[in-house]
């Protein structure tokens, strides 16, 4: 796997992460949707650190950017 291809899946796993914990409870709050459950259950072992995910997230979406934006030293 490219150290490319690496960091598109961390950036992309971050931004799920945020969007997950962050946006999507706020759109659902915001349509009136009630869920019987929160929201943070449905990604698993994510759901232990309710409040650490979204930096996590942000944390994944830089380390991905900088792997991905790496170039060789010539």
């Amino acid at each position: 796997m490219t150290s490319r291809r690496f960091g598109i899946i961390l950036f992309f796993a971050g931004t799920f992460s945020l969007l997950v914990h962050t946006t999507l409870p706020f759109l659902w709050a915001l349509v009136g949707i009630r869920t019987p459950y929160p929201l943070t259950a449905a990604v698993g072992p994510l759901s232990y650190l309710p409040g650490l995910t979204p930096p996590l997230g942000a944390l994944l979406m830089v380390i991905g950017g900088l792997i991905f934006g790496r170039e060789k030293a010539r």
